[in-house]
């Protein structure tokens, strides 16, 4: 079975079990989700129900995160962002990572440093590291840059 995936059967299905998979979340799929006014909003929705029936699972580094939480801080205030977050890190669906100082090491020089004439944020640069260690072939994310590092989205 490839990387990043698992066997999942859905309560009540006599089909055979769909195979899970995992994939990076990134902060462009959160705040698209979060929004009904953005542009990929209804996109999001679609790929995050179709994953979703799957099993699809989504992992996600706590800079992602950080970066979600600070953007609905931004735009609808402290109370709105703390429910946001809160949920988010309680979702069973989502793995939240920590981001050490090797992950941040590898972002710097296996992408950043690769890529000197992208605009990759560190951020980007993290997740990228993370899903080469993982193993994860796709990131749930409306960012250019994953598929510029040789990733792919969901669709």
């Amino acid at each position: 079975m490839e990387a990043g995936t698992r066997r999942a059967k859905r309560k009540g299905d006599a089909s055979p079990p769909v195979a899970s998979v995992r994939a990076l979340v990134d902060t462009s799929a959160l705040l698209a989700l979060a929004h009904a006014r953005d542009q990929y909003h209804a996109r999001a929705v679609k790929i995050a129900r179709a994953h979703h029936a799957t099993g699809g699972r989504y992992v996600g580094t706590l800079l992602v995160l950080a970066e979600f939480h600070a953007h609905v801080l931004y735009l609808r205030g402290p109370q709105q962002a703390l429910e946001a977050v809160r949920r988010l890190s309680s979702d069973p669906q989502h793995d939240w990572r920590a981001v050490s100082g090797d992950l941040v090491r590898g972002a710097i020089d296996r992408w950043l440093g690769r890529f000197p004439d992208q605009t990759f944020s560190l951020a980007d640069g993290v997740s990228f590291e993370l899903m080469r260690e993982l193993g994860l072939k796709q990131a749930f994310a409306f960012d250019k840059h994953f598929e510029v590092a040789g990733f792919g989205l969901l669709r």
